[in-house]
């Protein structure tokens, strides 16, 4: 079956298949196995088709008054080496009828639909015979009707009656088919040797800091432990956005890379990793980086869109969650001593730098993501003049933070008083702060 299976794995490469459509190529290759070293043929497809009891392609013959069973003996033997027509073009004409139709996954009922071109007579023929055309199977599919009425000129006299109330339009069979399906994660979720060699990085300072091995490099591996850590939430940061975009829709994000947590995969190397750590050397402050690339017009709806932006300030947000956890457990079980004061104070800035990054990125402001969040939802003039004008506005957030004293000061105060409620100790976030610079 390993050679069958394998022609009909190519054939079906890089198209949407419903797990119906593939239980009918496994039993057509496993058909085709059967008979030797022989590939699988329209015939044995069809064949598999119409024995599939329960699918969407059974239940329409069936409403068409047609029996599957009845349709399947009068089937011809399958043809030689896969008759005049490729089984990949087979799949290709299905999923031109799955775009024609709406659908978003290629179905058993669009191979058989595809069965039924003129260039696949051997499928097409017994079809017809049957009193099977693509106009029924397509109505059906999006009304719920039946076979098609006869023209008048045949139609029987009937007599004449009173106007019978109206039925109600029956679903659509196809439902299903024109809803996006959920995305699989197998195989685009991925861990890379950059993400691996960071958080490796943040963990050794952090066990250095915390047994005091290194006394005359406190600053020096303060500073890396604040960097690494820093930079592993900004990769989280961007996963969320990532991974909620590509649930949402946006496809692309997996073959650029950003499902794997690495920073070397962002659109933006300076803005996204090089700025914030410059921005966090200088004055404490969590740059939040711009760094993947998200199709939005490929976003299920304007909910996911927001959703997207949601994400990356959740990510943050955990990563703030599990810092404080650390303090909670810390201060009940005595760790915070004056031979780790290095490790806490450390970790204490980081969570300080975690808390700054959170309030500042849910700014409803253009280039952050609160106003992404809203964005959606506002008019479009609205949007692209956010969208032209996002970095201006990102500047002068800074500058005010930078320069204007009761802004400043405001700002600051509410991150306190975030990270008291994350128990961090504000002389903690000052002692690690005094390290963050080399002597």
């Amino acid at each position: 079956m390993a050679d069958a299976a394998a022609e009909l794995e190519r054939a079906s490469a890089d198209i949407p298949l419903t797990r119906e459509a593939r239980e009918v190529l496994t039993r057509a290759a496993a058909t085709a196995s059967a008979r030797g070293p022989a590939e699988p043929t329209r015939i044995d497809v069809l064949t598999a088709i119409l024995q599939q009891r329960g699918s969407l392609a059974d239940q329409t013959l069936r409403a068409l008054d047609l029996d599957p069973e009845a349709v399947a003996a009068q089937l011809p033997p399958p043809e030689p080496a896969g008759g005049s027509m490729p089984l990949r073009q087979l799949l290709v004409n299905a999923g031109r009828e799955a775009q024609v139709l709406g659908h978003y996954q290629v179905d058993s009922i669009h191979i058989l639909l595809a069965m039924m071109y003129s260039d696949s007579p051997t499928t097409a023929g017994p079809l017809q015979r049957a009193g099977l055309t693509m106009y029924d199977l397509r109505r059906h599919l999006q009304t719920g009707a039946g076979l098609a009425a006869p023209t008048p000129e045949r139609a029987p006299a009937r007599p004449e009656r009173a106007p019978a109330r109206p039925e109600r339009t029956p679903a659509r069979p196809d439902g299903a088919l024109r809803r996006k399906p959920w995305p699989s994660l197998r195989g685009v979720l991925a861990v890379s040797p950059v993400f691996g060699a960071i958080v490796a990085l943040t963990a050794v300072t952090g066990v250095l800091l915390w047994t005091g091995a290194l006394p005359g490099f406190v600053g020096v591996l303060t500073i890396t432990f604040v960097v690494a850590g820093w930079i592993t939430s900004l990769c989280i940061h961007e996963f969320g956005h990532a991974l909620v975009a590509y649930l949402g829709g946006d496809r692309a994000v997996a073959t650029s890379g950003y499902l794997t947590l690495d920073p070397l995969r962002y659109t933006n190397l300076m803005l996204s990793v090089v700025l914030p750590i410059a921005f966090l050397l200088l004055g404490g402050i969590g740059l939040p980086g711009g760094a993947v690339y998200i199709n939005r017009a490929a976003l299920r709806s304007r909910t996911w869109d927001s959703a997207v932006s949601v994400a990356g300030p959740l990510g943050t947000l955990l990563c703030g969650l599990l810092i404080a956890i650390v303090f909670v457990i810390s201060t009940q079980a005595s760790w915070i001593t004056t031979a780790r004061v290095d490790f806490f104070g450390a970790l204490a800035f980081l969570g300080f730098i975690e808390a700054v990054a959170l309030l500042l990125n849910l700014l409803p402001i253009p280039g952050l993501d609160g106003f992404g969040i809203l964005r959606p939802w506002l008019p479009y003039s609205v949007q692209d003049a956010a969208t032209r004008f996002g970095m201006i506005t990102i500047i002068g957030v800074f500058i005010v933070l930078w320069y204007v004293a009761p802004v400043r000061d405001a700002f600051f105060q509410t991150v306190l008083q975030l990270t008291s409620l994350w128990q961090i100790d504000p002389q903690l976030i000052g002692y690690g702060q005094l390290h963050m610079r080399l002597r």
